[in-house]
C-alpha cells in the first residue's frame, strides 16, 4: 500500500516536471530534448528595446526695453526725498520679471567733473542713484546720448564705473572709441543678444570756446557716433557670435510723433545688415513701431523715469517686452506707461487705449498692424515688403513666430 502511494506521488512529480519545461503544453520542448536550446535564444544584436527619445526642451527667454530714464534734476530730489526706489517703485515687478532689462539712461551718475561749456540743460544724478538701476532690475543700460558728457569725461567714466561696480552692464561710451563701440553680449538659457548703441548728437559742439564734441576717438572718452557704414561693420563682427544684435539709437526730432525718412532709410539699412531689433530714444515722447523683413523697429518708446510733466505727450512711454528662443523673436507687445511726477506707472482704462490707439495709427503708417488686447498692443502683422515677403508677430499663443517661421 505504501509503495503505491510512492509510485503515485513519483507519477504527479513528474507530470508537474512536464508541465514547468513544456510551458504548460503537456509536452517537451524539442530544443529541451535534443540539447539545442540555447540556439533558440536571441542573441544580444538580436534583441530590439525602444527607448523613449527624451523630450526637447527649446529654452525661451523675454527681454524688455524701456524709453528714456533721468535720474538728475527733480528726480534726484524726488529720490532724496522719497526713496531711491522711488523712481521704479511702480514697475519693478515687471522689469524684474524679464530675463534681460535695457535702458537709455540721459543722465550721468557722478559727483565728478564740470559742465561742459554752451549747453543749456545739464543732467548729473547722484552716484548712489545707481542703485535704484540695480534693484529695479536693469541689466545693459545705454550711455550714448545728448547728455552722457553734461559733465565732461570725468562724470563719463565714473558712471560706467558704478554701473560695473553693480552688475549693470553699459554700451555705447567709453574711454576711446573702441569701447564705445564695443558690444554688450549677454547669455540667458544658451541664448545670445548682442547689444550696441550709437547716438547721432554726437558730433554737437556746444561752445567753439571749448570745441568738445560728444563724440570718442583714439584718446578722448565719449559715445558712438550714429554713422551707419561703422554699425554695419559691428554688427558683421558680433553677429556670427550671437543668437541676436540690438541696437539702440538716440535720434530723432523732440515731440514729433512720425520718425523722419531718414530714420526708416537708416533702420532698414541696419536689419538688411543682420540687426534683429532697434531700440529708438530721444524724442520724449512715444512713435510707432514697424516691422521690417525680419527686423523689429521701434522708433521711439518715449518717456520712462523723467520730470517733463507739462504735457501727456512728454509723460507718455511704452515698454516693450520681447519674447525669444534661440532662433525666432516669438512675440512682442507693448505696454502703456504714464509717467507721475517722474515716477511711470502701467496705464490703465481710458489712457491705456489713448497712449496704445496712438501708437496703433502711427504704426500703420509705417505699415504695421497692432492689436489692443487686455491693456496691452499686440504687434500683429506686416503688410506685404518691397520683395512680397510677408512678416508675422503675434500673440504668443498663436504658432508663428515674429520672423514668420514655426514655433
Amino acid at each position: 500500500m505504501a509503495c503505491q502511494c510512492f509510485k503515485t506521488i513519483w507519477v504527479l512529480l513528474l507530470a508537474a516536471l512536464l508541465v514547468i519545461f513544456s510551458g504548460g503544453c503537456g509536452a517537451i520542448p524539442e530544443s529541451l530534448a535534443t540539447g539545442t536550446a540555447e540556439k533558440d535564444f536571441p542573441s544580444p544584436d538580436e534583441i530590439e528595446v525602444e527607448v523613449e527619445a527624451p523630450e526637447v526642451v527649446i529654452p525661451e527667454i523675454s527681454l524688455i526695453a524701456v524709453g528714456d530714464v533721468m535720474l538728475a534734476r527733480k528726480l534726484d530730489r524726488l529720490m532724496s526725498q522719497k526713496g531711491l526706489d522711488y523712481p521704479f517703485l511702480m514697475t519693478k515687478e515687471i522689469l524684474s520679471a524679464a530675463d534681460i532689462t535695457f535702458a537709455n539712461l540721459e543722465s550721468p551718475l557722478s559727483d565728478q567733473g564740470t559742465k561742459i561749456d554752451g549747453k543749456e540743460i545739464w543732467f548729473r544724478g547722484k552716484p548712489e542713484n545707481t542703485r535704484a538701476l540695480k534693484e529695479a532690475g536693469f541689466d545693459v543700460i545705454s550711455l550714448a546720448n545728448n547728455h552722457a558728457l553734461d559733465y565732461d569725461s570725468p562724470a563719463l567714466l565714473q558712471t560706467i564705473e558704478l554701473l560695473e561696480a553693480a552688475g549693470i552692464e553699459s554700451v555705447g561710451g567709453g574711454k576711446n572709441i573702441q569701447e564705445a563701440r564695443y558690444p554688450v553680449v549677454i547669455e540667458r538659457e544658451g541664448i545670445k543678444i548682442a547689444f550696441l548703441a550709437y547716438s547721432e548728437m554726437a558730433d554737437i559742439v556746444w561752445s567753439y570756446k571749448h570745441p568738445r564734441k560728444l563724440k570718442a576717438t583714439e584718446e578722448i572718452p565719449g559715445i558712438a557716433p550714429l554713422v551707419p557704414e561703422q554699425i554695419i561693420e559691428d554688427i558683421e563682427n558680433v553677429k556670427e557670435q550671437v543668437n541676436y544684435v540690438f541696437i539702440s539709437l538716440h535720434w530723432g526730432v523732440e515731440y514729433q510723433d512720425m520718425p523722419e525718412k531718414y530714420q526708416i532709410d537708416i533702420a532698414h539699412q541696419l536689419i538688411d545688415a543682420g540687426a534683429d531689433v532697434i531700440l529708438g530714444h530721444h524724442p520724449h515722447c512715444l512713435q510707432g513701431v514697424e516691422l521690417y523683413r525680419e527686423g523689429l523697429i521701434a522708433y521711439s518708446l518715449g518717456n520712462f523715469v523723467f520730470d517733463q510733466n507739462w504735457s501727456d505727450k512728454t509723460r507718455e512711454g511704452l515698454l516693450l517686452n520681447i519674447d525669444m528662443d534661440p532662433s525666432s523673436l516669438l512675440a512682442a507687445e507693448l505696454i502703456p506707461v504714464f509717467v507721475n511726477d517722474g515716477q511711470p506707472v502701467v496705464a490703465e482704462g481710458e489712457r491705456a487705449d489713448a497712449i496704445l490707439g496712438r501708437t496703433k495709427n502711427i504704426s500703420e503708417k509705417l505699415g504695421t498692424n497692432l492689436e489692443m488686447l487686455e491693456g496691452k498692443g499686440v504687434i500683429i502683422s506686416r503688410d506685404q515688403d518691397k520683395d512680397g515677403d510677408q512678416v508675422t508677430v503675434q500673440d504668443p499663443d498663436q504658432s508663428q513666430d515674429l520672423k514668420g517661421g514655426k514655433v
